[in-house]
């Protein structure tokens, strides 16, 4: 396993040290949720991260109730093992408290999905939801003109979404 820096690795074993405390499997927005709570690595370098250690064989993927998860792998326990010293303290024992003290926040099940599908040459209709625990809390269907428009609105409304969720809340009541 090649790191590009001691900063990435030390993010790819934060990863590994969460599915290891978790002690079950997990969905990637659920590794991120608990990563980007807890310090400054951004969503998209977690995935990547993820992909990598994936690619390496440190975690593993699971089919499981119709989604898929991931888990350490031994290859991945045992390169925590070694190297779990080079994870900071304060980090470990943060990681440790919020896992205790959110639980129920992490497994409770939030899908965003954004999709777009051609209409014709100049229309594109976008299609928005987010659930929680398989209930919609809202979703949106919209045209636009483009194709670089529908995938821009696809991709802010992931990156975006809950603040947008709450905008729409405020507005309307």
């Amino acid at each position: 396993m090649l790191f590009n820096s001691e900063q990435q690795a030390e993010d790819k074993l934060i990863i590994l040290y969460v599915l290891k405390k978790i002690k079950t499997s997990l969905t990637r927005e659920q590794i991120a949720l608990i990563v980007i709570e807890n310090l400054q690595i951004g969503y998209f370098d977690i995935q990547l991260y993820i992909d990598d250690l994936i690619k390496d064989e440190f975690l593993s993927v699971l089919d499981y109730d119709e989604k898929t998860v991931l888990t350490i792998s031994a290859i991945g326990k045992e390169a925590l093992k070694l190297f779990c010293d080079k994870i900071p303290t304060y980090i470990t024992d943060m990681i440790d408290l919020y896992l205790k003290e959110n639980r129920e926040k992490i497994f409770k099940e939030v899908k965003i999905t954004a999709n777009y599908q051609k209409l014709s040459e100049t229309d594109y209709l976008i299609d928005l939801k987010l659930q929680e625990n398989n209930m919609v809390l809202i979703e949106i269907s919209l045209n636009a003109p483009t194709l670089k428009l529908a995938l821009d609105i696809c991709n802010r409304w992931k990156e975006n979404t809950q603040e947008l969720y709450s905008s729409v809340l405020k507005i309307l009541t």
